[in-house]
């Protein structure tokens, strides 16, 4: 048995300054004007500035599935210095991508070699589940995650091979950070971190303190036990289908059961390829018997494979006894969700392609690669930007899960000689609605006893003439005014006026803010 170059550290630091430069690309699209349109919405904007144990403001409160207060820990000393919620939280999401690429590099390099922890880190955070992780989806607490799962990995990795207190200080430190920040995926992350130690790294005290460390952020959540809620969507409807992981483009069908977004599921070309050719690289060395790896570099090789497809099987529709037979259902909101701990191994896979064949770590044959990662990517680097600035808080949030969030509501009462109050108002779904809601929009003046108000003119109507709600897509931000005749004089009336959504079948109006309240009350201007 020959050694492997795989396993001897490669000189330079050509892969470091590909991943800082290169990644670029990736978190260039944040740094845009405005926001973009994500599924969730303008929701870590509204939490970014307050301390809360889980995120709540236009967003479900809930243990496993919500935004821990760790969530917003890098944007609140922003928004101290002056800079907007906006600016903070994009600022959050560059520092996913670099953190996270930066992650897989010092991770690899030890064992792989600096040209393919340099690919890997690249390959990283061009995939396009992180991708649509930041841009579709908008979540800040799983992106947040996938910055700091590739730290925990490389704290330990390093921990294992030089014994740094600083390196195994990383790893405990990304390793809470990730328990206070979205605690279900937490759990699978703590049991990929043991397993991934138990296997490849076989080192008792990086062992145990995996283990201390997931047990203390598990106990860590024990004061916000009783938070928890009901998931917003049905689990069970959310399984991916297995062509929808090799669709082109952003958008698959839109008639699937269950899937009104269009959420994209793709993998990527080059993450795909590269790992395939990667186990095929091993299979001929080992069938051949000549140039093999180092145990370390095989262990994690098939660890990687090992993980990235069992958990790729738990995200189709035949785990759904596995989920509901572990009460893991509980822990995430959609099934797929499961997969996100499992890219790093599949950057690892894609990324040991230099390390297995020294050839294509060459200088011409490596860039060849890079430039390859690179174009694969192009489809996935665009988001839906919008140049509307959002408010400090929604005026309400409608929905027992919080499907409408109502961004602005303007009344403007009539001038002298007028009898029309309009209202303006812009709103964004956050969820998927299955129902045709109408609004109700009241004007009321306050009753002969004084303590009372009672309604003089009423507005009843679908919110959207040619668009009911069922079509609405979440995060689309959408406006409308509305105009209320009014049979008396606002000015001498002292009016103010009620608007919110009802069921027209029962007469059921949406609670407002979860709470028993089911209108927001508004004043004329």
């Amino acid at each position: 048995m020959s050694a492997s170059p795989s396993g001897r550290k490669s000189a330079g630091l050509a892969g470091l300054w590909v991943v800082l430069i290169a990644s670029a690309f990736a978190w260039a699209p944040a740094t845009y004007p405005g926001y973009w349109q994500a599924l969730e919405g303008f929701a870590p904007v509204f939490n970014a500035p307050y301390a809360a144990p889980i995120a709540d403001i236009a967003s479900q409160p809930d243990l496993w599935r919500g935004s821990g207060s760790a969530t917003f820990l890098l944007t609140r000393p922003l928004i101290l210095l002056g800079v907007t919620p906006v600016v903070a939280v994009r600022t959050v999401f560059v520092l996913v991508f670099v953190l996270g690429s930066l992650g897989i590099y010092f991770w690899l390099r030890p064992r792989f070699g600096d040209r393919s922890a340099g690919l890997a880190g690249l390959i990283y955070a061009l995939l396009p589940p992180l991708l649509a992780t930041v841009y579709i989806r908008g979540s800040l607490a799983d992106a947040l995650v996938l910055g700091l799962w590739p730290l925990t990995l490389a704290g330990l990795a390093v921990y294992v091979q030089s014994r740094s207190p600083a390196a195994i200080g990383v790893a405990v430190v990304s390793l809470l950070w990730i328990w206070r920040t979205q605690a279900g995926l937490a759990v699978f992350v703590t049991l990929l971190a043991l397993a991934y130690v138990l296997w490849v790294e076989r080192d008792r005290l990086a062992l145990l303190t995996t283990a201390i460390t997931g047990l203390a952020g598990l106990l860590s959540l024990l004061p916000l036990r009783e938070i928890q809620t009901n998931s917003p969507v049905d689990f069970y409807a959310h399984f991916v289908y297995f062509f929808q992981y090799f669709a082109g483009g952003w958008q698959t069908a839109p008639s699937i059961p269950g899937w009104q977004d269009g959420y994209p599921f793709q993998l990527g070309f080059a993450a795909l390829a590269f790992a395939l050719i990667a186990l095929w690289l091993l299979w001929l060395k080992y069938r051949e018997n000549v140039d093999l790896p180092s145990l370390a570099v095989h262990r994690s090789l098939i660890f990687s494979l090992a993980a990235v497809v069992v958990l790729w099987l738990l995200t189709l529709g035949p785990s759904a006894f596995l989920w509901q037979l572990t009460g893991a259902d509980r822990l995430l909101t959609w099934p797929w969700q499961v997969l996100l701990p499992g890219l790093p191994f599949l950057a690892l896979l894609a990324g040991s392609l230099p390390a297995l064949n020294s050839q294509l770590a060459c200088r011409g044959y490596w860039a060849g690669l890079l430039a390859l990662a690179l174009m694969s990517s192009y489809p996935y680097l665009t988001a839906d930007f919008t140049q509307y600035t959002p408010p400090a808080a929604p005026v309400a949030v409608y929905g027992e899960r919080g499907e409408i969030v109502l961004l602005e509501a303007t009344v403007h009462e009539p001038r002298a000689g007028e009898n029309t109050a309009t209202l303006e108002a812009v709103w964004q779904p956050v969820q998927p609605i299955d129902f045709d809601y109408n609004l109700f929009f009241q004007a009321l003046r306050p009753a002969a006893n004084g303590t009372e108000y009672e309604v003089v003119a009423q507005l009843d109507q679908q919110p959207l003439a040619v668009r009911p709600a069922t079509v609405w897509q979440p995060g689309e931000i959408l406006t409308a005014t509305y105009t209320l005749s009014l049979p008396i004089d606002p000015a001498s009336a002292n009016l103010r006026y009620y608007f919110g959504y009802y069921n027209w079948q029962d007469g059921k109006r949406l609670p407002l803010n979860r709470g028993p309240d089911d209108k927001a009350v508004l004043f004329g201007e």
